[in-house]
């Protein structure tokens, strides 16, 4: 299966081998080493280290022979990833399917780059655009040119052979090398079209992400553990990263095929998520409340952060929630867009991978909370402990500072959260494409309906902006919150627009000449500049929960919870919200969409800031349950933690072939150093394995925990037995 690079999770790109390679290994007896991606749009940086860890050495390509500008510079080379892992990478110039005929055969072989260190090349034949096998004819062309004169001699054989003998007869040290992502120069709109499939994508590998913790959890207490609904749903997650699905350049059936596929997933998901939260509750020991709300943290470290439950769990009238001491902490009652009724309330130090209990008790009016004063609102200003946000009268920010600093987040006369309509045409491939002029006409949205306070209260105050703009409407809760550094954009979107890019921009007062992108298990710098035509083509890029643009000692960082176009030009943040093509689909994206967007300037760099770990927490919240009755003891250790803020646990689940506990995590900062990993319970043994749950290397283990040393952007996964 061919996956869009550039969209799918770092576990997405696992799971894809995982499964993969045990469908090869039962079903013919082989294992691949091969990673055949000859049409995806750009090949991400953190690639060549999944590989290895999945035992596959080798990657081919013939996508960069149609790059907008620049020619890739090697067809035979060593693709250096970002932790510094190789494979051996080809790129053909001839189409993936072609046609064996001689001119096309020496076309191939005059256009191949490294005849100085390789004496042959792998051309690879076949029919249609589908996968299709070869035809008679193209059979019958291959036996007549075996050994003609004037053409490449040519052997029979497979793709990993060819492979096997360049590994085999070429030094490696006479390889070139190439140590970045492979960019592709075409089809940056993919990172933005079909907003409501990449969204499902997003929440749906998050959903899987929690399914997978809590059964673990739930497994290690003596339940079952629902193989078959996981892996089935993960199966229809990966199936819909397909090309041409997720880059949302198929057509109209394509996507209603896709949202039910979303939802057969989801459900699964839920129901196997449920079940394992109900078997934990059920085993919460019994307490004198009437009423109590278990908080689950589903990340490595320590969290202070805000919960949600609904308003449905929980009994009517005005209520507080104390924690496990009896105080009472920051509440407040909510309604969403739709009218659903709920609670957030502040927490404090819920374990890593662990739970707390809150008591959820009558309203007392006299009840007070030390600490921060709680966010104020009005029409034009917003205002916390950390920031001050002023308005203009077309709903942008016309001064943001940052009061822990002193420091004007904004340009002077800049304006934040500018939202523009760009002119969409692309020359061709309009599904697929955004032109490197797309800032040439462009609109401000600034036709504002309505500005309104919408929530004051102690832990959250929200003003809702509304624009609009042609045939569609914009409406935006921009939030502050009493304890969270961040400032959240949550906007719903009805969108009715024709050859339309929307885009939200934020200038900010940074000078530097990269900024940084989170990608699959890792991050990657970019220039903000154009000085090279390789650096010109990078005018729209892809990337994952967050961005950061930073100088010495500050900076800023853009999360999201669901979006993967970016560009950052000079000292301006752009993020793509939504596009309109016509074709393939000649509605797509039309109809209701939702997302989030935060902004957070911070002190020092990225890595500093925790920027990951805030990212992190946008997108996958606290997770509440409300029990009759539990004991404030139910507070227990989590299941693991590191002790260093570069390391992320990303997977918890039970092994495919064992009873044991799969731990992920990788190193998140481009550091390196020693790391230790504490467990909540103690372990009988711990081994490390690679991604395929294979090849096991015993460690030694000191009670609940052991030591171990990363290096920079590592991958590492743990087969653990309690």
């Amino acid at each position: 299966v061919e996956q869009d690079l550039n969209v799918p999770s770092g576990e997405s790109h696992v799971r894809q081998y995982l499964y993969g390679n045990r469908f090869f290994r039962r079903e013919f007896g082989i294992h691949s080493r091969l990673v055949w991606m000859p049409d995806c749009f750009g090949y991400t940086f953190s690639l060549p280290q999944i590989m290895k860890k999945a035992q596959i050495d080798y990657f081919y390509t013939t996508k960069l022979h149609g790059n907008e500008y620049n020619r890739h510079p090697y067809d035979l080379f060593r693709w250096r990833g970002l932790d510094g892992s190789e494979v051996l990478a080809l790129q053909t110039p001839n189409a993936c399917n072609d046609r064996p005929t001689p001119e096309r055969l020496k076309a191939a072989w005059d256009a191949f780059r490294q005849k100085d260190i390789a004496d042959g090349t792998l051309y690879a034949f076949g029919f249609g655009d589908g996968g299709g096998g070869p035809t008679l004819e193209q059979i019958e062309y291959t036996r007549r040119l075996t050994n003609a004169s004037g053409i490449p001699r040519l052997d029979w054989g497979t793709a990993e052979g060819a492979y096997d003998r360049h590994a085999e007869s070429i030094p490696i040290d006479d390889l070139p090398v190439h140590h970045d992502e492979m960019f592709y120069e075409k089809h940056r709109g993919c990172q933005t079209t079909q907003a409501h499939t990449k969204r499902n994508n997003r929440k749906c590998e998050l959903l899987a992400r929690d399914a997978e913790y809590f059964s673990a959890l739930a497994h290690l207490d003596g339940h079952g553990y629902d193989h078959t609904n996981i892996d089935n749903a993960w199966k229809l997650i990966l199936l819909n990263q397909f090309h041409d699905i997720l880059p949302g350049s198929s057509i109209p059936e394509v996507y209603e095929d896709a949202d039910r596929d979303y939802e057969i997933a989801r459900s699964a998901l839920v129901g196997v998520r449920d079940s394992a939260l109900a078997a934990l509750d059920d085993a919460l020991p019994a307490g004198d409340a009437e009423r109590a709300i278990v908080v689950r943290n589903t990340l490595g470290w320590v969290r202070d952060d805000v919960a949600f439950v609904s308003g449905d769990q929980l009994p009517k009238g005005a209520v507080s929630v104390q924690d496990a001491a009896g105080h009472t902490v920051p509440s407040q009652p909510v309604t969403d867009a739709d009218g659903k009724r709920g609670l957030l309330f502040e927490t404090n130090a819920i374990p890593s991978l662990g739970q707390a209990t809150y008591h959820v008790v009558q309203k007392d009016a006299r009840s007070r909370v030390a600490g921060p004063k709680p966010p104020r609102a009005s029409k034009r200003l917003l205002e916390n402990d950390y920031f001050r946000v002023r308005f203009a009268s077309n709903g942008t920010i016309s001064d943001l500072l940052d009061k822990r600093t002193g420091r004007h987040v904004l340009p002077r006369g800049a304006r934040g959260n500018e939202l523009m309509l760009h002119e969409d045409r692309p020359a061709g491939s309009d599904a697929w494409d955004i032109n490197f002029n797309i800032d040439d006409v462009a609109t401000p949205v600034d036709r504002v309906e309505s500005i309104e306070v919408v929530e004051r209260g102690p832990v959250r105050a929200t003003i809702r902006i509304v624009w609009k703009s042609g045939r569609s409407t914009i409406s935006q809760d921009i939030s502050l919150w009493r304890t969270i550094p961040r400032i959240d954009f949550a906007t719903r979107v009805d969108w009715h627009e024709k050859h339309k890019l929307l885009r939200a921009c934020f200038p900010v007062d940074v000078t530097s000449r990269r900024a940084t992108f989170e990608i699959q298990y890792g991050a990657i710098e970019r220039p903000t500049h154009r000085s090279t035509e390789w650096d010109a083509a990078r005018f729209e890029v892809p990337g994952h929960r967050w961005i950061d643009l930073s100088e010495t000692g500050y900076g800023v960082s853009l999360l999201n919870d669901c979006k993967y176009g970016f560009d950052v030009t000079d000292n301006v943040m752009r993020i793509s919200l939504l596009r309109a093509p016509t074709h393939p689909d000649p509605h797509a994206d039309e109809g209701e969409h939702e997302f989030v967007c935060s902004l957070m300037p911070h002190a020092g760099s990225w890595q500093e800031a925790e920027t990951v770990r805030r990212g992190y927490e946008l997108n996958a919240p606290l997770v509440s349950t409300v029990v009759g009755a539990a004991s404030s003891d139910s507070t227990a250790p989590g299941l693991a933690r590191v002790d260093a803020a570069n390391v992320v646990i990303d997977c918890i689940k039970k092994a495919e072939d064992s009873d044991d506990v799969i731990v992920r995590l990788y190193e998140s900062h481009g550091s390196r150093g020693p790391v230790r990993l504490t467990f909540g319970r103690r372990p009988h043994a711990v081994v490390e394995c690679d991604l395929m749950e294979e090849n096991d290397t015993p460690i030694d283990i000191d009670g609940d925990t052991f030591a171990f040393d990363v290096r920079p952007w590592d991958i590492r996964t743990f087969k653990v037995r309690f």
